[in-house]
């Protein structure tokens, strides 16, 4: 019992283990190309985002009560801040997957408490 037990916490702390990735090939196979593929992705996702940002402001404004009105309510303000980091992040992702640059898998205990990253 114990040796499957003792086994069995040797595997949790090897695939918990950070296991560093090294650069993406094609990336520096030409520069060049990608630094125009991340340039359009990142004027694509920049004008939805803006975009996305305008309907939520609107809205927001019409249903804010009168502390957000007295600029007391600022929670809302951090929560889209960080809502539009994470979108951001994961649509920039998305563009370059779509032009075949393949995005490194982290997993979820290797993202705990990592800021957000383009």
């Amino acid at each position: 019992m114990n040796r499957v037990l003792t086994l069995a916490l040797a595997l949790l702390a090897l695939a918990a283990c950070d296991q560093q990735r090294g650069p993406d090939p094609r990336q520096s196979s030409n520069p060049e190309r990608y630094a125009r593929d991340r340039d359009a992705c990142r004027v694509q996702v920049d004008e939805y985002m803006r975009n996305r940002r305008n309907v939520d402001d609107s809205q927001r404004d019409v249903f804010a009560s009168d502390s957000d009105r007295m600029g007391r309510g600022k929670l809302g303000d951090q929560m889209a801040a960080y809502s539009d980091t994470r979108s951001y992040d994961k649509l920039m992702g998305s563009c370059m997957e779509q032009r075949g640059y393949s995005q490194p898998k982290t997993e979820w205990w290797q993202r705990l408490g990592a800021p957000h990253s383009i």
